[in-house]
């Protein structure tokens, strides 16, 4: 397991960046303080899967304004950082995505959950999210290291 590598996922990039959001965090302190780290440092290293702005653009983007500021103050500050990267879904990924089965029975996790999933398992790393399905889900399958809540 890398210690210096986590994956962020959507809800631990809004806790992060509440403010800009105007969201309460969902994540711990102690996560909060890690994102922070890698922004004042390069200590770590914080991988977002391409599909978390994906998400964001389609909840969060409801007009100019609101879309200009995500775009400067979470984007912006993401995209020049060398110890930050936004990662596409390349074909070690998929197959990690297709190694994820439902959670639950009859619950699914959706594709966007999935993907985010399969990077933390691509890169061998920790994923921070306060999303208790995929928390259950590695508890009983243990395909990543760990999850930071």
């Amino acid at each position: 397991m890398r210690n210096d590598i986590y994956v962020v996922d959507t809800c631990a990039l809004i806790s992060y960046f509440s403010e800009v959001f105007e969201a309460n965090k969902s994540v711990s302190e102690e996560s909060i303080q890690l994102i922070d780290l890698a922004f004042h440092t390069n200590e770590i290293k914080l991988i977002f899967p391409a599909t978390v702005f994906i998400e964001l653009f389609i909840k969060w983007f409801k007009n100019e304004e609101i879309a200009a500021r995500i775009k400067s103050e979470v984007y912006g500050r993401i995209k020049d950082r060398e110890n930050m990267q936004i990662r596409t879904f390349d074909r070690e990924t998929l197959e990690n995505y297709m190694r994820i089965k439902n959670i639950e029975e009859n619950h699914n996790f959706d594709g966007h959950d999935k993907q985010i999933f399969a990077v933390a398992m691509t890169m061998d790393c920790q994923l921070i999210t306060s999303d208790e399905r995929l928390m259950r889900y590695n508890k009983k399958q243990q395909l990543i290291q760990g999850i930071l809540n």
